[in-house]
């Protein structure tokens, strides 16, 4: 079952507590802002099926991205500013239901790297993964640094992500953002823009965005 499914019930902008099944699929972690983390989790599986046509990655990358973006900032219960870091080791120390521990090892790579530095073959934690494996996270990855930008106020302000198809090409990937009346994104395109470093690199294609309100 996709995190998605079991949680729709719940008004996620509203709900400040996790629930049972939450912290169930968590493995028990915890993060700072459950709402961030759910709307974080909605923006990476609408970017991943906005993308879609350029990773090709059905629905076992969607549930390693998916788990990813819940516990992006689980880290945050330790620290601020390595959070990230403390992100990657709690998850890969924890066991999650429905996944192994080579795919809970790359839950935990994905989510180490929604921030910060790019995926690296000198980090140990990456470079202990295979080829495939490499790819995958970095390609999930991408996904999950923009999702987290474009929720940069913890607010929800931006509501949907689709892909702009006619504007979409060898050269460029254009994102269309459905965002609240009224409501200034000039943070989050800001950091979208800066953070989709890592989107650039693995798919070859400059990110644009479209606002519609």
């Amino acid at each position: 079952m996709m995190l998605q499914d079991s949680v729709k019930e719940v008004d996620w902008m509203k709900h400040d507590q996790p629930t049972e099944e939450e912290l169930r699929l968590s493995g028990g972690l915890l993060v700072e802002d459950w709402p961030h983390a759910r709307h974080v989790t909605q923006l990476s599986v609408q970017l991943f099926e906005a993308t879609r046509p350029i990773h090709r990655y059905g629905k076992h990358a969607l549930r390693l991205l998916e788990r990813a973006a819940l516990l992006h900032n689980t880290g945050m219960m330790i620290e601020s500013r390595r959070h990230h870091k403390h992100s990657y080791r709690l998850i890969n120390e924890t066991p999650l239901p429905g996944f192994s521990e080579k795919q809970r090892h790359e839950v935990a790579c994905i989510a180490r790297y929604h921030r910060r530095a790019l995926p690296s073959t000198d980090h140990e934690e990456y470079a202990v993964l295979s080829s495939v494996a490499r790819k995958r996270v970095s390609s999930m990855a991408a996904l999950l640094r923009i999702s987290d930008a474009l929720d940069y106020n913890h607010d929800g302000r931006v509501l949907k992500v689709e892909a702009d198809i006619p504007h979409c090409n060898e050269k460029e990937w254009s994102l269309r953002l459905w965002t609240r009346p009224l409501a200034d994104l000039d943070q989050e395109l800001e950091h979208a823009q800066e953070k989709a470093d890592l989107f650039e690199k693995v798919y070859h294609r400059k990110l644009h965005f479209v606002v519609y309100s």
